[in-house]
Order: structure tokens, then sequence, then C-alpha cells
């Protein structure tokens, strides 16, 4: 079963995420390699969860964690940066590679608090966009335009994703109902490592 996932939260015993600020760089600056729209959700030029590469002038390298302290709660394998990019470890880009290689971005993010430096990881970017949604299993039906138009007042929207569209894929954002998504395959390779922080929502597949 393919997933959604999210970081920077341990599911039972942690329910606050913490924050991280750039002590380097200038995320009010980093923008996509090409934001050309493609008939799916509006894409920001400085979007990094946008489903594509971005440059890499202005990333940062060294994260500041600031509302917590390493004495009290540990620093998780999967955290979180601004508008909920992933910050991953050694682990997830080592399988990713390998199960997609050249594919996606992994840059190197050093982790403090205050002068001292408690971890390291990978600000990662998913570098595929796709349709991966069901084109006749969603409800309410997709609109002419590939989107899953708002139901009825009482109602719940349906999300079903196509088995079809997403063989062969392992990391990706879906263009026209945005979220992280992973494979099966590569879901059961990082949980069977019990790395912290990192969530698992199920997809609905047909």
């Amino acid at each position: 079963m393919p997933f959604h996932i999210t970081g920077g939260k341990q599911p039972e015993t942690d329910d606050s995420t913490t924050s991280f600020v750039a002590l380097d760089g200038d995320q009010k600056q980093i923008r996509l390699v090409d934001p050309t729209p493609d008939g799916g959700a509006l894409i920001m030029s400085g979007d990094m969860e946008a489903g594509r590469p971005i440059l890499p002038d202005h990333v940062p390298t060294k994260l500041e964690r600031i509302n917590c302290s390493i004495k009290t709660r540990p620093l998780l394998d999967f955290n979180w940066w601004i508008s909920n990019t992933l910050l991953v470890p050694q682990a997830f880009k080592d399988i990713l590679e390998e199960l997609e290689p050249n594919t996606h971005q992994f840059f190197p993010m050093d982790y403090f608090e205050g002068a001292d430096k408690i971890g390291e990881g990978y600000l990662f970017i998913f570098c595929k966009r796709l349709d991966t949604l069901h084109d006749t299993a969603c409800w309410p039906e997709r609109n002419e335009r590939g989107f899953i138009p708002r139901p009825p007042r009482g109602e719940k929207v349906k999300i079903v994703y196509s088995k079809d569209k997403i063989a062969g894929h392992h990391a990706w954002v879906d263009k026209f109902n945005m979220g992280r998504c992973i494979s099966d395959e590569f879901a059961e390779r990082l949980q069977a490592l019990n790395l912290t922080g990192l969530n698992y929502n199920p997809m609905q597949i047909a």
C-alpha cells in the first residue's frame, strides 16, 4: 500500500513538532528550476513542495532547532523545515537512490542547538510531479481539468489513486492532490528500520 508521508512528529509519544531556522542561505530567494504550469495545482516559483527541482543557490547548509532542548527531547530521524519540507536521514537517501537513482534532490544539512551541532541529515526535494489519481474511481468525479470538485455539503470526498499510474514510481507529488507520496516498497524498507519522526498515511488505490 502506498502512503502519504509527513515528518517531524513521533506518533503516540510526541504531540508536537520542533522548529528549525536557517543559519545561512536565504530561504526567501529559493526558486524552482522550472516553474512552468502543467495543468495541475498552481506552481509558485519558490515552492519547495511542488514536485520540481530547486536551484541550489540560497539553500542553507545549517539549521538551528529553536523550541526545545536536546536534553529533554531527542532529535528525530525525520524533521521538517519551512512549508513542511522534509528533513531526512542518510538511510532515506540511500534507499531512494537505489530505487530511483539520480532523480530527487538531497541537500546536506547540519542541525544545531545554539553553538552545538546535534545531528545531520538532508533537505529532501521531491522531483517527480505526476498525475496518479484514478481517472474514474474518485468521488465526486474528476472534472475536465483533472481535479476532484468539492463534494456536496455533508458528504465526504473519496480520493482514490491508480495502481497502474503509481507502478514504477517510489516518491512523488501528485499534481492534482498535492501531497508527499511514497510506494509500498519504499515504505516497507523504511518501516523495517524503525526510524523516528516519519508518519505514514495510507492511500486508497484501485
